[in-house]
């Protein structure tokens, strides 16, 4: 009797403690987003941006809108055919990888050896590799690869489609870009974090100077997943009522300010959001933050 007894309180002890654990994985899977994983997700974030702002400024430089280059007939009557303006660094080189007249492939090299090359504040390193179509037809589709590519020391892989589309007519015609993520892959210190979704990129502002791209103005909106580390799923919503606005110029300041200059982020885990404004329109690396409905507080964006 008392081996029965004695078997049945070891059950019950075993079934308490299964239980305080579910209920103890329950808590840590509830629990709210911390700015930790604000900034952390930031660094996914400002890499794929960088990798956009690339992918669209050597499709200007390689081809443009619909012929490649800018006309501008001058008073004399005399068309001149003016070069689209790069905002990449001097030390960026470019190889071709055997384009043909239909499949233009080619490498884009940053930094040489150890050392890397200087873009919008971010230390860039190793290659990008873009195979896109050529053409007069839209939409047009480029796929990204990159071959030990790093960004500030973390590496970046997998595959990224980078889709144009023309929207708008006459003064209004302007380019949108959707760039589609899969398992890209960032690695830092703290782990692997894993991108999929998409963004889409529309230039609201400067697509009628083409030559130069400091008045460039773009609305980013889209939704998606970013898994960290530790197997958390972090879900990223850029609604198009409120997007981010980035201005090129302030990506060319003397200290480049590549971040958003309006627009609000939501960034959810299960029940939790975090919700972060970046402001009014100024050059800055200035943004507030609001978890889960709280007081919003002044954070300092990172690059």
């Amino acid at each position: 009797m008392k081996t029965k007894f004695l078997s049945f309180v070891m059950i019950l002890s075993m079934l308490v403690i299964t239980s305080c654990a579910k209920d103890s994985n329950s808590a840590n899977s509830q629990t709210a987003v911390t700015s930790a994983d604000v900034v952390a997700t930031q660094k996914v974030d400002n890499a794929v941006d960088d990798v956009s702002v690339i992918a669209d400024d050597q499709y200007e430089v390689t081809e443009g809108s619909a012929t490649g280059k800018l006309a501008q007939v001058s008073q004399t009557g005399k068309t001149n055919t003016l070069n689209y303006l790069s905002i990449l660094p001097t030390c960026v080189t470019f190889s071709d990888l055997g384009s043909t007249s239909l499949i233009r492939k080619w490498t884009i090299t940053f930094g040489s050896g150890t050392t890397s090359c200087k873009f919008r504040g971010h230390d860039l390193l190793g290659q990008i590799i873009l195979t896109r179509t050529i053409g007069t037809t839209f939409p047009k589709t480029m796929t990204i690869t990159y071959n030990n590519f790093s960004i500030n020391g973390n590496k970046l892989e997998g595959t990224t489609t980078w889709l144009r589309e023309m929207i708008g007519t006459g003064v209004d015609l302007h380019p949108k870009t959707t760039l589609t993520m899969t398992d890209m892959k960032l690695t830092t210190s703290l782990g692997v974090y894993t991108r999929n979704g998409s963004k889409t990129r529309e230039m609201i502002a400067g697509f009628s100077t083409r030559t130069s791209p400091t008045d460039d103005i773009f609305s980013t909106y889209g939704n998606f997943t970013t898994t960290h580390p530790n197997g958390s799923i972090f879900t990223s919503l850029i609604e198009t009522s409120t997007p981010l606005i980035h201005m090129t110029s302030c990506s060319l300041l003397t200290v480049p300010m590549p971040f958003p200059v309006s627009g609000i982020l939501k960034l959810s885990k299960n029940t939790h959001i975090a919700t972060i404004d970046y402001g009014n329109g100024d050059c800055n690396n200035l943004a507030t933050l609001s978890i889960d409905g709280g007081v919003a507080t002044s954070i300092t964006l990172d690059k």
